[in-house]
């Protein structure tokens, strides 16, 4: 292993393509806006480190149990705009340019919280992450599968944030549980709608159920990336098709090995998803509820797989390299990669 990899990859501009806004806001703030409109989080009686110690999970169920738990702290805009500045922060000390979050707005309408703050929340956090970290921030509003009627509110609530700040939106999800039978017309209208309007196609799969979902993805939702997609070893027509378009891969493998996707980081598949030739890129999916962050997914990934330097390059431009940034931006982080001291 190079010495001070861990420093050499956290100098290195880098894209993250697969971080949920709300799953990365920091124990700390989760906190504050818990005592700002008295919800009550487990553990915070013993201050952060109960909270922290509270975020443990056996079941994906239980997971997104907590997940709603928190995010039911987001209630104004103030607090939309403070998570979007929390997450920046963290996002800037690892020297993240640009990130592809996904949002899932209709968890926050349904309890009530009017769209207008939402939007603002977002547009103003959006502006002073730039302004104040230099991490520029774009949006992917994701449906959750098994409640198909989010999809027409999840498409009004995209556009009304792209008229409100143009360009702040780079595609539209889906997440959720995979297993089960869902009616995905609705959705696949969804998608069908936002990609004429010049929105991706950037939905989970292959996480918690196999390659069906993944052809779904490709075949009803036109999916330009996929989350997860790591159970398409399980495949091998699915690993032609995707090698064949270059359907990137949002990998993340602490969820992974944490929701019991694979049963640790030794026996992960992406080993075998890069020797298949697949384009993958590394995410810290929720980071906050994982224990981890970009940094962190690369070098452990590097320990464990004894990759070279060169390597880890290699996988930080491929994360640049299939995102939707703009091209000014792309040069702009090479430029700044150039003139780091590198990796070799």
């Amino acid at each position: 292993m190079h010495e001070g990899l861990a420093d050499l990859v956290r100098a290195l501009p880098k894209a993250e393509l697969h971080l949920h806004l709300e799953g990365a806001m920091s124990p700390a703030l989760a906190i504050r806006l818990a005592q700002r409109h008295g919800v009550a989080l487990p553990g915070t009686e013993r201050g952060i480190e109960g909270l922290r110690e509270a975020f443990v999970f056996r079941t994906f169920e239980d997971f997104i149990r907590l997940y709603l738990r928190v995010s039911a702290t987001l209630c104004q805009a103030a607090d939309f705009r403070d998570l979007v500045l929390d997450v920046s922060e963290r996002l800037a000390e690892q020297n993240v340019r640009y990130a592809e979050t996904t949002f899932t707005p209709v968890t926050h309408l349904a309890r009530g919280v009017p769209q207008d703050e939402v939007v603002a929340g977002l547009q103003e956090g959006r502006a002073e992450a730039l302004a104040r970290h230099g991490v520029y921030l774009r949006w992917v509003f994701d449906v959750v599968r098994s409640f198909p009627d989010q999809a027409r509110p999840t498409l009004a609530f995209a556009r009304a944030v792209e008229a409100a700040d143009p360009g702040a939106v780079v595609g539209l999800g889906v997440g959720g549980p995979e297993r089960g039978t869902f009616d995905m017309e609705p959705i696949a209208e969804m998608f069908a709608a936002g990609r004429a309007e010049g929105f991706h196609s950037l939905p989970h799969a292959g996480e918690m159920a196999g390659p069906e979902s993944m052809w779904l993805a490709l075949d009803r939702l036109g999916a330009d990336r996929l989350g997860h997609g790591v159970r398409c070893l399980e495949d091998p027509r699915l690993v032609e098709v995707l090698r064949e378009r270059r359907i990137p891969l949002e990998v993340c493998p602490t969820s992974n090995v944490l929701l019991g996707v694979a049963p640790s980081l030794a026996e992960h598949p992406l080993p075998r998803l890069l020797a298949e030739g697949l384009v993958v890129t590394l995410g810290s999916d929720d980071p906050t509820f994982f224990g981890t962050d970009l940094v962190r997914e690369i070098v452990a990934c590097a320990a464990a797989f004894g990759w070279s330097p060169a390597e880890v390059r290699a996988l930080i431009a491929t994360g640049i390299d299939v995102s939707f940034m703009p091209d000014d931006w792309k040069t702009r982080i090479s430029c700044a990669d150039s003139a780091d001291a590198g990796l070799s």
